[in-house]
């Protein structure tokens, strides 16, 4: 195994660490609130911040990692990964425009969307809905694409 795969491998299993001692003070902190709600009114600021901080250290590390493996994988892959990436998110995108522009028109204005997001109906909720459901078209059709582009060099 090269040091660079290594070195690969050393971050991928720091992300996974971070995501379980993330899940393991959530679950906490949801237990304390749970039973104490006066409690929970309490550190309710410092829960905010708890997340902001270990959601952008994921995201570093999730760069980290990414760089890295780019730079360790052969020229292949790595075109299959750009490729698959610009048209495969690119078609999913587009997947969702007719959604967006029908989104704006006034005959949608009485429309009501289900509470998919743990029952909420807020706008925030909302908005969470639509970038979930952008990134997952998107991520489909990166993974129809990848699996596409190696297909065709079989």
């Amino acid at each position: 195994m090269s040091p660079r795969l290594k070195s690969v491998l050393f971050y991928l299993g720091g992300m996974l660490l971070l995501g379980f001692v993330a899940g393991l003070a959530g679950g906490w902190v949801g237990h304390i609130e749970a039973s104490d709600p006066a409690l929970a009114a309490q550190i309710a600021p410092f829960e905010l911040v708890g997340i902001a901080v270990l959601g952008v250290a994921g995201m570093v590390f999730a760069l980290v990692v990414s760089v890295r493996w780019m730079r360790v994988i052969d020229e292949a892959a790595r075109e299959a990964h750009k490729s698959a990436w610009f048209w495969g998110g690119s078609v999913g995108l587009l997947a969702a425009m007719p959604i967006l522009m029908m989104g704006v028109l006034p005959q949608t204005a009485d429309w009501r969307l289900p509470d998919w997001f743990f029952g909420r109906t807020d706008p925030m909720a909302y908005a969470a809905m639509g970038a979930w459901a952008l990134i997952s078209l998107m991520l489909l059709g990166y993974g129809v694409a990848w699996a596409w582009w190696w297909w065709k060099r079989r």
